[in-house]
């Protein structure tokens, strides 16, 4: 139920299909003009003004049917419009609140979504586990906490993993509970990695260094397994002591923290991925992240 896949890239042209010209909180499509504006990309899709546009305001986000056409609609974004890089749509800014989750790296980081939600590949982001995720950009990156709250459980002592269930009990991994009933959970992390500051029973905020991604567990490759899911009512917490060395590098009480019929996990967007539970089998360049 944790193994993960190994990092595939994805190539792709263009920035996706079509976006959709309704309103929304990030944009408003009162008809911008269009007249003197020019697509010059040769795939069809969503592009901010500047990128693959000659002519169009930055601000605003144009639907492209193609190079040498003039936009089919265009969108105003009232927050900026975000460029992407090839294979991933541009998009307009979404507000973000204090409560809102972003992704777990910071800006300037490429990552690869290399198993989806609900997703077909292994029969472990499924059921009780559906709206997970796999994240690896081929190598070690730093982990961000995607919302504020209470470290609940935390285990960084092991070094170990393998493509077997024989490694399940030797992922480390760190547990946010956001105190509205939901927590995230962070796994496969790399050993003794904690970052200064970071103790179980502490506090974090949204963009706090966590730890670094690694292979530990049930893991096939350096990669970050990420969930939402519900709190498990009146269970021990920081079982591994607070600095999450005080228990054997082997074991891993799941009943504390994993997902159950009870406490399955849950849909949530991201401020830079609105759409992260349209479950898809999807293998991207995810969106720039805007956690710090």
């Amino acid at each position: 139920m944790r193994r993960a896949l190994v990092l595939v890239l994805v190539t792709g042209c263009g920035n996706g299909p079509p976006a959709s010209s309704s309103p929304d909180a990030a944009g408003t499509s009162d008809g911008p003009d269009t007249s003197m504006v020019t697509c010059t990309g040769s795939q069809a899709g969503a592009y901010c003004g500047g990128d693959q546009v000659d002519g169009g305001d930055t601000s605003t986000l144009y639907e492209c049917p193609g190079s040498g056409m003039q936009p089919a609609s265009a969108m105003h974004c009232d927050n900026g419009c975000v460029v992407e890089a090839p294979g991933t749509p541009d998009h307009c800014m979404v507000p973000v609140s204090a409560d809102s989750f972003r992704l777990p790296w910071g800006p300037g980081v490429t990552m690869q979504l290399t198993q989806d939600c609900n997703d077909a590949c292994c029969s472990d982001h499924v059921g009780n586990d559906e709206y997970a995720y796999d994240w690896a950009n081929g190598g070690s990156f730093d982990v961000l906490a995607t919302r504020g709250g209470t470290i609940t459980h935390l285990k960084i002592n092991s070094t170990t993993g393998c493509g077997s269930t024989s490694c399940t009990n030797d992922a480390n991994y760190i547990v946010i509970d956001h105190g509205d009933g939901t927590e995230s959970t962070y796994l496969h992390l790399e050993g003794n990695t904690l970052a200064s500051g970071i103790t179980c029973g502490g506090t974090v905020t949204r963009g706090q260094l966590l730890a670094r991604s690694g292979t530990t567990g049930w893991s096939t490759g350096i990669h970050l397994h990420y969930q939402v899911s519900k709190v498990h009512a009146g269970v021990a917490t920081c079982e591994c002591g607070s600095d999450g060395q005080g228990c054997s590098p082997s074991t891993v009480t799941w009943s504390s923290f994993w997902v159950t019929p009870t406490y399955p996990s849950v849909p949530i967007g991201f401020d830079e991925w609105p759409g992260a539970a349209q479950c898809a089998n999807r293998r991207i360049t995810m969106p720039a992240s805007q956690n710090q």
